[in-house]
C-alpha cells in the first residue's frame, strides 16, 4: 500500500450579481472569484468564466501535489 498525501484544501468564494451592459439595457451576470489560498480576486463577466477559473486552479493544485507531495 502506498502512502499518498492529500491535496491541500482549495477554498473559493464566488459572489454573483447582475449588472447592466454598456451597450444595451440588458443585464448580465458578473462574478467575483476569490481564492482564499492565494488571496487572489478576479471579476469576470460570466458564470462560465468564473467556473473555468476555479477549474484551472484546482487542476494546478493537483499538479503541484503530484510533483513532490508523496515523497516521504
Amino acid at each position: 500500500m502506498s502512502l499518498s498525501w492529500p491535496i491541500a484544501d482549495q477554498v473559493f468564494i464566488l459572489r454573483f450579481w447582475k449588472e447592466e451592459t454598456e451597450q444595451s439595457e440588458r443585464t448580465q451576470w458578473r462574478v467575483q472569484v476569490q481564492n482564499i489560498n492565494t488571496r487572489r480576486r478576479q471579476v469576470v463577466d460570466d458564470v462560465d468564466r468564473a467556473f473555468a477559473i476555479v477549474t484551472d486552479r484546482l487542476n494546478a493544485a493537483g499538479k503541484e501535489s503530484d510533483g513532490d507531495g508523496g515523497s516521504k
